[in-house]
């Protein structure tokens, strides 16, 4: 490898990662956001229930 590749290889790497961190994070990040909303809403229900 000559050392003038060498920079663009690591450019591409590090989009690569990047790309594949945020392909991993950003489902794992919605489900976790889905879950604590859908669980504040059902505690919101049940204060309400418990209310009446």
């Amino acid at each position: 490898m000559f050392s003038h590749e060498s920079i663009a290889l690591i450019t591409l790497f590090s989009i690569l990662v990047v790309g594949a961190l945020a392909a991993v994070l950003h489902p794992l990040h919605a489900l976790a956001s889905w879950m604590r909303r859908r669980r504040v809403k059902s505690t919101r229900l049940s204060k309400e229930m418990n209310s009446r």
